[in-house]
């Protein structure tokens, strides 16, 4: 099993490098990948897009794909042939009430801690990862986009983290017409803000 599990992990720092260099010859400075959500209710309709349900797989795979992508990050900018990556959904995403997509999850900090921000503390730490996306659901009852906890005391405060947060497409008008916490889109903004997103990812459709 260890052999196998670094070969995946070998075979996914080469993918990310070969899409890292044929991205930034096409001027892409950005990806927005890889996932860190734990594949754990297979009801869930994003189960394709994770590596697995295990933290530790996750954590492997997802800085071996981010390291790919970025190479070696410091005080210097990213190498001409690597990209930013984005480490997502910020957090809890992928274990909605019922399996539904976008629906809130009942997670309490311990099981948080101990499974799904696991993996994205390991992103930040050990790969550098530049871009962490928050999620569009609710945990405990607070929105991602507008949780302080989540993206200054944890994020930031917590594990050191220096890049940006950038926020998933259409989230802040979700504050409003969707989770029902802000009353328009100059308190959307003023909570995203406070919570510590950076940039906005608006959609041309809305919410």
């Amino acid at each position: 099993l260890g052999i196998i599990m670094q070969y995946g992990i070998t075979i996914g720092e080469q993918m990310g490098r070969a899409i890292a260099r044929e991205s930034s010859a096409m001027g892409v400075a950005q990806a927005l990948s890889p996932l860190f959500d734990l594949a754990r209710d297979a009801r869930y309709g994003r189960v394709e897009e994770c590596y697995g349900e295990c933290p530790f797989l996750v954590a492997r795979m997802g800085v071996a794909f981010v390291a790919g992508l970025q190479g070696a990050v410091g005080p210097r900018p990213l190498a001409a042939d690597r990209i930013l990556a984005t480490a997502k959904h910020f957090a809890g995403y992928s274990v909605p009430d019922n399996g539904i997509n976008l629906a809130p999850s009942s997670l309490g900090e311990r099981q948080l801690r101990a499974l799904h921000l696991a993996p994205f503390e390991a992103a930040v730490k050990e790969a550098g990862v530049q871009v962490v996306m928050p999620s569009y659901n609710e945990v405990d009852g607070v929105p991602a986009h507008a949780n302080r906890w989540l993206l200054t005391t944890v994020l930031r405060e917590e594990w050191g983290f220096a890049g940006y947060t950038f926020a998933d497409y259409g989230a802040l008008a979700m504050l409003d017409g969707f989770h029902h916490v802000v009353a328009g889109p100059d308190e959307a903004g003023a909570a995203a803000l406070a919570a510590g997103l950076d940039l906005e990812a608006p959609s041309a459709w809305g919410f």
